[in-house]
């Protein structure tokens, strides 16, 4: 495998013309830096921006403004082909009327190498995705998931610096999607190439991922480790698209020295936060349903409005003082399940707590 690069983008920007010439900024001055070997992802939901960012990387869009480097080049003036990149598609790109072995073959093929040299190389990264004894098989006689083992193997032959991936596992079925997901991650791994990964499911991007890039409307909301940002989301807007977050109103009582008192459903609580505010002023705070537990005693009354049994949760509703939580309880089969209507207690996981604005 060739050696592999940094990414860096510089205030990358992408506008469009639009209805009556009104532009269209699909992407809003992005810098990025990704160290060689890392695996980041582009995360956001449809017309945020992440794929154009993609395509920008790979040459396959040009940019408005702003400038491109793989390892220490500006790649701006060069073709997709002079990029030492490889990109894998969602639609798998195979040719129908080639086999295994030559639908991996092709671009070696492009480069003349000898046929002993791609025999080798091919032979070698069909053993790295597991499809050793396929080569003769045609695209159509692969189920998806092995079709796209094929479409990674097909850019992995070609030894780049730079690993492109562009929502892969989106036609996929959930329990292949997830099975995927795990190979990929287990291959990057062991190659230890960069790579950049786009995708709206943000299942994929915590599994997956050194570093996440969260995306709105063209512009970066968070940077950040998947731990990072579920656990200390940047915005209201992040804390909502990771996961499931409860966004509750408290009031700041002070702050000192870096702790945060706030009142919260009429408690006071204290916390180290980074968030920027005041005495007085108004904020949120992020409570992750499965931060919340429900009993017999505790701080807060509430009451249960839904009660779903999910096999390895109960899923509740609860309202407290006129805001609607969601509580997860995992591993329920052991515990007491509190039915629809019932009036119980609330207590939170202050640690588990994340304030914003």
């Amino acid at each position: 495998m060739a050696q592999t690069k940094s990414v860096r983008v510089e205030n990358l920007e992408k506008i469009y013309s639009g209805h009556e010439g009104k532009q269209i900024i699909a992407v809003n001055k992005v810098s990025i830096d990704i160290n060689p070997g890392e695996f980041v992802t582009l995360l956001g939901p449809s017309g945020c921006g992440k794929t154009t960012i993609l395509r920008m990387i790979a040459g396959f869009e040009i940019p408005t403004g702003g400038n491109v480097f793989i390892g220490s080049d500006n790649v701006n003036s060069l073709t997709p082909d002079k990029r030492d990149t490889a990109m894998v598609f969602q639609s798998y790109a195979l040719f129908p009327h080639l086999n295994l072995f030559n639908n991996i073959a092709y671009g070696l093929k492009i480069k003349n190498l000898p046929k002993d040299v791609i025999k080798k190389k091919v032979s070698d990264i069909l053993s790295l995705v597991g499809l050793e004894g396929m080569e003769n098989r045609a695209p159509n006689q692969l189920s998806g998931g092995q079709q796209q083992r094929v479409a990674l193997a097909r850019a992995l032959v070609m030894e780049p610096a730079v690993l492109l991936f562009d929502e892969p596992l989106s036609n996929l079925d959930a329990k292949l999607r997830v099975y995927m997901r795990n190979e990929i991650h287990k291959i990057q791994r062991k190659v230890g190439i960069t790579s950049i990964y786009v995708t709206h499911d943000q299942s994929e991007a915590m599994s997956l991922s050194d570093k996440i890039i969260v995306m709105r409307q063209g512009n970066i909301e968070q940077i950040g480790t998947p731990r990072e940002i579920y656990a200390k989301p940047a915005s209201a807007f992040v804390a909502d698209f990771i996961g499931i977050a409860n966004i509750v109103p408290a009031k700041v009582i002070e702050r000192t020295d870096g702790i945060t008192t706030i009142s919260l459903f009429g408690l006071t609580c204290s916390k180290p936060s980074t968030c920027l505010v005041e005495s007085g002023d108004d904020c949120n705070v992020v409570l992750r349903p499965e931060s919340l537990m429900l009993g017999h005693t505790g701080e807060i009354k509430a009451t249960v409005t839904s009660s779903v049994f999910m096999g390895e949760s109960q899923d509740y509703r609860i309202d407290v003082q006129g805001v609607n939580l969601e509580v997860k309880e995992y591993n329920p089969c052991n515990k007491e399940v509190f039915a629809a209507g019932s009036e119980i207690f609330l207590s939170i996981d202050k640690l588990s707590m994340h304030i914003i604005k």
